[in-house]
């Protein structure tokens, strides 16, 4: 089945920048607007009057107080007064074109009479299409009258979550908004996870995400279960900005074009935050997701950022080059519900056949010809092929429709067993906002809570009809010109009422003639005012949607107790290193140059466990209560039993020493990871070269002799710690400034390497609550989704590792430099 990216120049394929004309599409007959007035003769005068009225009005009011444009009165006002404008000179250029023709004919001048009467009638089309609607579209559904059925395990909920410190770009020259300088990574990422939390009103991202995958399963027919390892899950995202065909992005380079750099695509950050959550809350491998537009091309932009992060998710485009994966066609078919004779079938893209899981992931933007572009029409990038491509149904004639009760292809997209049917999530990025095609660059947005500031925004839902039914009254507010198109809404009431439209239409997308009707797709409704924005469950009614808005999170909890800080316990040493605490607490650490492990114990009592003690440096208590150290000495592995007797366990690897075991991991099940970084030592007896091909991690499984590498691709690995139910597993890649999560896999090697944050570290520990403390410059601590949300201050110029001890696991001790600090925490250690 072929395709073609290239019949259309048009830089938005998604979309089209004319009208088509206005006819039936579906079962249900309509009067082209235009037509309908004409009949009307009474509308014909009456609304340039209005529109008058409408002008005076607005510049009365508006241009002494500029924020009065977002009053109701107002935002009514606006589209009738710029309609009426332009029907004014449209009626004035047709007149004095007519009467120059006549005077031309007069003078028997007739080439020039005929281009003057041409002009006349491109006034008159001009005057007679303009004239303004005779009421918004919103207007003609009062608010709170919902329709459809809500869905989600909180029927109708819609997440709405503002923070404006995620959206920081200063505008065009200033940088770009895809650029981590200018969106905000780590805000996103909280975005990301409030907003989950708050649609299933769970206490964790990772209960969160268990209550979505259960309940879509069970609503689903597939039992009460969540995520299974190996099930695939596809992402499409919104990249109209960067369309196919070269008028966007250059296709040798995948270098975005500069006159559409600013452009609102939904953003990498966000993006990396939803890829963070399935990789690292949920546990899906990377190689199992699929992300992209169909129609687009992955810019370098957004591929860099994203694959750097994600190397083995498969990036989905048009072209499938440059390590992108090229959309196909599947053998899946969509049926179009109004039954077209005489076109190509169309069928879903291989990825979207393949996927047990759909997320849709739209953009927050009106459309100067359909109204609004959100999660419904997101889907005009599924196909594969061009919205109108020559050959198929050409789906704009209905997305652009502008009547009423008329056949929607988007209710067919949003219906079908393998776009909607399998979405387990609906979200929309409104970090950046604007009007497709007018704007290459995004708007601010006056309404409260913006302020004249980017919209800086996420939304999510479970119910496709009620997001797109929030974003389309967030949009009415701000950039009412496009958003208040007579028909803008009508397919949100086919989708609701899809079961019985208005158009009469028989939904049924799956199958080559009508069989099974589409049940509801959702809730529709319009909220009773912008300012409260309020819809019929928020104000206690069993019926409708309910927008549930999450401000910006103040800071994170720290992980210092009130009121504490690090204090020295000890001094005197000549470096301080791998601080390890048993099973009642007690803190051992390595004075490494002194040859010493030293131990503090509970009752605060500061002695020598072993001297000399093979150089140590990194070290970890097993269940059984032995100490495994990495013994720097002659680059060994050892264990020391409680009585301090040393069992040489790893020598060599491959027959060749190590270059100089660093810091080690014991996983539950008995396993051991370790790092084996190169730092020249001055006791060494041997060649001080590099004795491995590399700077490597390795894994000693439970009763073998000899280590595996797990990695082969870091710079120089550090710290490393795991989770303690054995899932994951950090490591420090200390030369390259970064810190890297893994999946542990059933054999013990690695898999699904995700950047967790820009920091390198020494050593590292982590809590109960599942935040990680790095250490360098003092002791900075990140959450579970790799944002900061602690940095404890040592006095010292570096601090090199960290654990928990005491008897209850809540002080930090610090080992850094010549000494040994502790702090007390809120929280309990985990190691």
């Amino acid at each position: 089945m072929s395709h073609s990216y290239e019949s259309h120049d048009h830089p938005d394929m998604h979309s089209h920048h004319q009208h088509p004309c206005c006819r039936s599409d579906g079962m249900a007959k309509h009067t082209p607007p235009l037509v309908e007035r004409l009949q009307q003769s009474w509308l014909f005068w009456l609304v340039p009057v209005l529109g008058l009225f409408s002008l005076v009005w607005f510049l009365l009011r508006v241009i002494p107080k500029p924020s009065r444009a977002t009053y109701p009165c107002q935002r009514l006002a606006m589209p009738l007064a710029s309609g009426f404008v332009a029907w004014l000179i449209g009626l004035a250029g047709s007149v004095v074109a007519f009467r120059k023709a006549k005077g031309l004919l007069r003078q028997s001048r007739l080439p020039l009479a005929l281009a003057c009467l041409v002009a006349a009638g491109v006034f008159g089309v001009v005057a007679l299409t303009n004239m303004p609607e005779k009421v918004l579209t919103a207007a003609e559904q009062p608010g709170l009258s919902p329709i459809g059925q809500g869905k989600g395990i909180h029927p109708g909920r819609v997440v709405w979550v503002h923070d404006p410190e995620a959206a920081n770009w200063k505008g065009p020259g200033h940088g770009h908004p895809w650029e981590d300088e200018q969106t905000n990574p780590a805000v996103c990422a909280q975005m990301m996870s409030s907003a989950v939390r708050a649609l299933t009103g769970e206490s964790t991202d990772a209960k969160a995400w268990d209550a979505l995958f259960h309940f879509y399963n069970k609503t689903h027919g597939k039992g009460d279960v969540g995520y299974q390892s190996g099930e695939k899950i596809a992402i499409k995202a919104n990249f109209v900005g960067m369309i196919g065909g070269g008028r966007c992005v250059n296709r040798e380079t995948y270098a975005v074009l500069r006159e559409w750099g600013d452009y609102m695509n939904t953003s990498p950050q966000l993006i990396a935050a939803l890829l963070k959550q399935l990789t690292q809350t949920v546990g899906v491998k990377q190689a199992d997701i699929t992300i992209g537009d169909t129609l687009c091309l992955f810019a370098n932009e957004y591929y860099n950022q994203l694959h750097q992060q994600f190397p083995d998710v498969k990036y989905l485009d048009c072209q499938g080059t440059a390590g992108r994966t090229k959309a196909q066609f599947s053998t899946i078919p969509i049926y179009w519900s109004n039954r077209p004779e005489g076109v190509q079938q169309d069928y879903l893209p291989t990825a979207y056949a393949e996927a047990a899981y759909f997320i849709n992931f739209a953009n927050l933007k009106a459309h100067n010809g359909a109204g609004v572009t959100l999660c419904a029409k997101n889907h005009y990038g599924s196909l594969v092929r061009t919205p109108p491509a020559k050959g198929y149904l050409d789906l704009h004639k209905s997305g652009f429709n502008h009547g009423t009760k008329q056949y929607r292809n988007l209710v067919d997209l949003m219906g079908h067993a393998c776009t909607g049917g399998k979405t387990v999530l609906y979200l929309i990025d409104g970090l950046y906002c604007g009007t497709h095609t007018d704007d290459r660059v995004p708007r601010k947005f006056a309404s409260a809570p913006f302020n004249d500031d980017w919209t800086s925004s996420l939304f999510a839902s479970q119910d496709p009809v009620a997001i797109d039914s929030v974003g389309f009254d967030f949009l009415l507010v701000d950039l009412p010109k496009a958003t208040s198109m007579a028909g803008t809404d009508d397919y949100l009431h086919e989708a609701a009422l899809a079961d019985n439209p208005p158009s009469a239409t028989f939904y049924d997308p799956d199958h080559a003639t009508a069989t099974k009707r589409l049940a509801s797709l959702g809730v529709h409704e319009h909220w009773n005012n912008p300012k409260d924005r309020q819809y019929s469950r928020n104000l206690g009614k069993n019926e409708g949607i309910e927008l549930v808005k999450v401000s910006g999170q103040s800071k994170s909890a720290g992980v210092v107790a009130p009121g504490q800080k690090a204090t020295l316990l000890s001094g005197g040493f000549k470096f301080t290193e791998g601080p390890a605490a048993d099973a009642e607490g007690n803190v051992f650490f390595t004075d490494q140059p002194n040859d010493r492990i030293c131990k503090w114990s509970v009752d605060g009592k500061l002695t020598d466990f072993m001297k000399p003690a093979g150089r140590s440096n990194g070290m970890f208590f097993d269940k059984q209560g032995n100490l495994w150290t990495c013994a720097d000495m002659n680059n060994e592995l050892w264990k020391i039993d409680p009585q301090g007797k040393v069992t040489v366990v790893v020598k060599n690897y491959q027959g060749k020493l190590l270059n100089g075991p660093n810091d080690l991991w014991i996983a539950p099940n008995g396993g051991i990871y370790f790092t084996d970084p190169l730092y020249k030592r001055d006791y060494w007896t041997r060649d001080p070269a590099m004795q491995q091909d590399g700077q490597h991690v390795y894994y000693l499984a439970p009763g073998a002799t000899q280590p595996v590498r797990v990695t082969t691709d870091l710079t120089q690995p550090n710290g490393i710690r795991g989770t303690p139910d054995g899932k994951l597993l950090y490591v420090a890649d200390i030369g390259a400034r970064k810190t890297y999560r893994y999946k542990i896999d059933a054999d013990g090697t690695l898999s699904d390497k995700t950047l967790f944050c820009s920091m390198g570290s020494d050593g590292m520990t982590m809590d109960k609550e599942g935040n990680l403390y790095l250490t360098g410059k003092g002791v900075t601590v990140f959450n579970p989704e790799g944002k900061q949300i602690d940095h404890i201050a040592i006095d010292k110029g570096w601090t090199a590792n960290v654990c928990f001890g005491g008897k209850n696991r809540d002080t930090l001790f610090v080992t850094a430099s010549d000494s040994l600090y502790a702090v007390k925490t809120r929280v309990k250690g985990a190691y």
